[in-house]
């Protein structure tokens, strides 16, 4: 009886989610490609070029959108179970109304499992390679747009070296306030050079104001130069200003990066927050069910409809999104410590799962 009853449910819920998921990123991408008619039709790209461009961002859409079509597939499977008098029936007959939900709840765990599978790698070069499709091989660009300028830049560039610019111009071709940091393979820093401004014209690098220290075990030699050539720094300043955030790096790239940056005794809040939120946000995709279950069982013995089920769900990934870019914005300056700052969005939901977890079970 429990086998069979564990099979309904789940087949009831899986097929409303997998309908919800699928109809969600065909909206974006109908609703994606209309904005992108005109530069198609200037540009005339490979019709292969626009099929890749969206299926590169599939697991970043799928990342993004799987808790909001878990909230609603309780709604609309378990809801419609409800006013079908479905659950009251079950409850009849003795069974734990929590034990009816184990099924989903295993879904629940799996698709948070999946989420940070996802976010280790899969997104973030999913993204890039989409913004790389859709410059060079749709609007038929040289490469991906970077910005003129920017204040304040961290770059981990090529040979283990570490960037900071304290300001750096592409139009110009010059930064200003300039460190750099180099590693050994065993990640131990053997050279700073710090220069007041740095030069680009004709593929190099001229540094002007130049202090170098090296460093060889607990000994340090510092000298000054004038002014030099950098043959080392191979990036040019449109590389340096290219959109290559914390939110485009895989897993792996930004624990080097956190820990190129500890070495340099450099701050890592950004890094570490987008770090902690890669790992804690997929948790949504359980810790959503525990408020969606109790809310589908209230719905349907209200008589609510599928607009109450939709804006309710609309209305809870709104506040969870914008708790968890207040939190962001707390761990990025370091004000909480990134992890404690992930997962304050999560918590909040648990807790308000919490009362009406144990007023679905009487």
């Amino acid at each position: 009886m429990i086998k069979k009853l564990d099979r309904y449910i789940l087949f009831e819920y899986l097929k409303v989610f997998i309908v919800l998921c699928l109809g969600v990123i065909l909206i974006y991408v109908v609703v994606n490609f209309f904005e992108m008619t005109d530069k198609i039709a200037d540009h005339k790209p490979n019709p292969m070029s626009i099929v890749r461009y969206y299926l590169w961002q599939i697991p970043y859409l799928l990342s993004l959108l799987m808790p909001i079509a878990a909230l609603l597939a309780c709604f609309f499977s378990i809801g419609e179970m409800n006013r079908r008098l479905e659950i009251l029936v079950i409850k009849a007959s003795g069974i734990n109304i929590v034990r009816v939900f184990l099924p989903i709840i295993f879904v629940g765990i799996v698709n948070s499992l999946i989420g940070i599978y996802m976010n280790w790698e899969l997104v973030p070069k999913g993204r890039l390679r989409a913004a790389e499709i859709k410059s060079i091989e749709i609007e038929k660009r040289k490469d991906i747009p970077s910005r003129v300028f920017a204040n304040n830049l961290l770059f981990f560039g090529e040979g283990n070296r570490l960037y900071f610019f304290k300001y750096i111009n592409s139009k110009e071709n010059y930064a200003q306030g300039i460190t750099i940091f180099s590693f050994n393979e065993r990640k131990e820093i053997v050279r700073r050079i710090d220069a007041t401004r740095a030069d680009f014209k004709e593929g190099l690098w001229t540094l002007t104001g130049v202090k170098i220290r090296e460093f060889k075990g607990t000994d340090e030699s510092i000298r000054y130069v004038p002014k030099m050539v950098d043959t080392l720094m191979k990036e040019t300043p449109s590389q340096f200003l290219k959109p290559l955030g914390d939110s485009l790096m895989t897993v792996p790239e930004l624990l080097k990066r956190i820990e190129f940056l500890k070495k340099a005794k450099l701050e890592s809040n950004e890094e570490k927050t987008e770090l902690a939120i890669r790992f804690i946000f997929p948790i949504m995709n359980l810790i959503i069910l525990f408020i969606g279950l109790p809310l589908a069982v209230f719905t349907g013995v209200r008589g609510g409809g599928r607009a109450l089920a939709f804006g309710s769900s609309m209305f809870l990934a709104f506040f969870y999104w914008g708790a968890l870019q207040s939190a962001r914005a707390l761990g990025e300056t370091g004000e909480i410590n990134p992890w404690i700052a992930a997962s304050i969005p999560n918590m909040l939901f648990l807790l308000l799962s919490v009362p009406l977890f144990f007023k679905m079970h009487r």
